[in-house]
């Protein structure tokens, strides 16, 4: 019997990872998500990689993970490397929302912005909204009032 690839064994830890993460079983879920990233990381694929790492970073944002970003970054720069896509407003969102709940409004607002662009582009009106109402939160939380 042959030995799966490592892009096979890739997919099918990807996949256990999301259903993990579905059952919220999120250490479960970073160990797969790891595990897929490391067989990915020299792979030839680099959008199934950024896809990959990025849900990397959405479970480590739900854990309260610092790493998180980390994750976000790079999946951003390969995804900016090609066509913009679906795929790439999702990195953005991600990312954007962990700047927003770690008070880092400033960062938040542009991300905000052209992730709500490109779910415009896609027609994903709910994507649209989303980013909407947040920017529009972003923009009241720095205001300073005088009295």
């Amino acid at each position: 019997m042959m030995m799966p690839s490592n892009l096979e064994r890739a997919n099918l830890l990807r996949e256990q990872g999301e259903q993990a993460r579905a059952r919220n079983d999120l250490p479960l879920a970073q160990d797969c998500y790891e595990k897929a990233v490391a067989l990915l990381r020299d792979s030839g694929d680099p959008l199934r990689f950024a896809h990959t790492i990025r849900h990397l970073g959405d479970v480590l944002a739900e854990q309260h993970a610092k790493e998180a970003e980390a994750c976000f970054i790079e999946a951003l720069v390969l995804y900016r490397a090609h066509r913009p896509s679906l795929h790439t407003a999702n990195a953005i969102r991600s990312y954007a929302l962990l700047l927003s709940e770690t008070g880092r409004h400033t960062e938040a607002r542009p991300l905000w912005h052209e992730a709500e662009l490109l779910y415009q582009a896609h027609a994903i009106e709910a994507g649209v909204e989303e980013c909407r109402q947040r920017r529009g939160a972003e923009s009241h939380s720095n205001v300073t009032y005088i009295d």
